[in-house]
């Protein structure tokens, strides 16, 4: 059963009671956005449609398409991008400001939040890091394909998400979590090996507005700015400069996400004593409105509208920032980000000849061994040494078959893998060898992770039976409840009992 974020849930129950529209959305549509059987489906199916493209009769037209420019100039500046380099640059940031956001508020009120679970995954991403650095240099050192050595060092987060969202409600919600933190490490270490080992031509001064603009969040953070319009201002400065200054600014997503503040405004204990006061006046103000005094009746509808401001305001208040991000950007990060950046950048003519050269190219052997066996032998290696010299703890809940399995997906390369890929190779026929052994890597360790995954998690039964103990259930319009939202069709096709 999808679970809805609980505030999101509570408006939703709300408007049900209202609205025929509305009570169907909350049934039938709102978990699907919610799903985790569905959260890798729509980048599948954009990576799909891009390969079967790019092997169609209308193959030219399709690169055509993503290659038409687009421009927006602003003074004495221009950002000039073909449509497949916009989705990298203006829609990857949004992707990695979301795993910045929700990997913050792990680290501070969630699974995370003890030092030596926070630290397990920590050391996993050094491992994974630098394992398949390993490798692939062993491979390619001292010739042509060295330049590539940066391609295996990153995981594509959204389809590792996704695959382990296909184990449905068997999958303990700590190994989200941990996927989640060890891709937030693992994806600044590529981001980092981008910035400074394939742009070699960093602007100093455009460099140094983005750190003022995003200390000038911090400063609005601090100070106590509720309006989300500069933030959104300055998040596009941050963005604009980085571009200027030729460092990605996916960095900068991530850097904003870690920003975002995970404490509401008002806790909940404090909005309980607070909403006594405006809740009186807006009795007092219901009594005035049944007077017969036309005088008093309006004042009585200034007061009400007064205290229902309050009382609107108070409850925003305990809504925490990071978690109204989450609610608006992931739907977006889903079905929008990730499915255009795959359209964009997943196509690739395959040939028996591409194919021949790719089994015997040393570069594609290194992308291979690197994520197939250097990541998940780095990742368990790093986080078992780190268990053993006390640095470290098994997180509850786990167990190193499950550890196993997310070593595994830690290679499915593809986002990062393929940017990476263009930064090193761009034009060359190096470039189609290394793109096909990221995609035949990821495919793989995509289905053997699964097949682990699937092995180590506990039978479906009793998955089953700890999410009922888990479950609220209260009353809803015709009969629905918290526990039994019926799931769209859509939904129910990706969970196998």
């Amino acid at each position: 059963m999808p679970k809805i974020p609980p505030r999101l849930h509570g408006k939703l129950r709300a408007r049900a009671h209202h609205s025929r529209f509305a009570r169907h959305y909350f049934q039938n549509i709102a978990p699907l956005f919610f799903a985790p059987e569905v959260a890798g489906g729509p980048l599948l199916i954009a990576t799909a449609v891009a390969i079967v493209a790019m092997n169609s009769p209308w193959a030219e037209a399709y690169a055509a398409f993503w290659q038409t420019p687009l421009a927006f100039s602003f003074g004495g500046s221009e950002l000039r991008y073909s449509l497949a380099e916009w989705a990298n640059e203006a829609l990857l940031p949004v992707f990695f400001f979301g795993i910045g956001v929700e990997v913050k508020r792990e680290l501070t009120k969630g699974l995370l939040s003890e030092r030596a679970t926070a630290a397990f995954p920590f050391f996993g991403a050094l491992g994974g890091l630098l394992v398949p650095v390993l490798i692939y240099l062993a491979f390619n050192m001292g010739g042509e394909g060295q330049r590539g050595w940066g391609i295996p060092v990153t995981m594509d987060t959204a389809f590792a998400l996704g695959i382990l969202g296909f184990a449905g409600h068997r999958m303990p919600r700590i190994l989200r979590v941990l996927l989640m933190a060890f891709s937030a490490v693992d994806d600044v270490g590529g981001l980092l090996v981008i910035a400074f080992a394939y742009t070699p031509d960093v602007r100093l001064w455009p460099l140094l507005g983005a750190l003022l603009a995003y200390a000038a969040v911090l400063g609005l953070i601090r100070t106590g700015v509720i309006s989300s319009v500069p933030y959104v201002l300055l998040g596009v400065v941050v963005w604009f400069l980085m571009q200027q200054a030729h460092v990605h600014a996916t960095l900068a997503g991530v850097a904003l996400g870690f920003l975002v503040p995970t404490s509401p405004r008002v806790s909940p204990g404090s909005f309980a004593s607070k909403v006594r006061h405006p809740l009186r006046l807006f009795r007092r103000a219901r009594r005035q409105i049944e007077s017969d005094s036309q005088e008093r009746k309006q004042e009585g509808h200034e007061d009400a509208a007064r205290a229902l401001g309050t009382l609107s305001e108070l409850s925003d208040a305990t809504y925490e920032a990071a978690e109204r991000v989450l609610a608006v950007a992931n739907p977006w990060i889903t079905f929008v980000v990730l499915p255009l950046f795959a359209l964009s950048n997943a196509g690739i003519a395959i040939s028996p000849d591409l194919l021949r050269d790719a089994v015997a190219s040393p570069i594609a052997l290194g992308i291979v061994a690197g994520l197939l066996l250097g990541k998940p032998v780095g990742f368990l290696g790093a986080t078992w040494l780190a268990c053993r010299a006390g640095l470290a703890r098994l997180p509850e809940g786990t167990s190193w078959a499950m550890i196993t399995a997310l070593g595994i997906l830690a290679g499915i390369g593809f986002t990062v893998s393929l940017f990476i890929t263009e930064l090193a190779f761009g034009g060359s026929r190096y470039e189609e060898l290394a793109r096909i052994a990221v995609l035949a890597s990821s495919l793989a360790a995509g289905l053997l992770g699964y097949v682990t995954l699937r092995w180590a998690l506990p039978a479906a039964g009793d998955a089953d039976a700890d999410a009922r103990e888990n479950g609220d259930r209260a009353d809803w319009p015709n009969g629905a409840d918290s526990g039994q939202v019926r799931s769209p069709a859509r939904v129910k096709m990706f969970r196998k009992q």
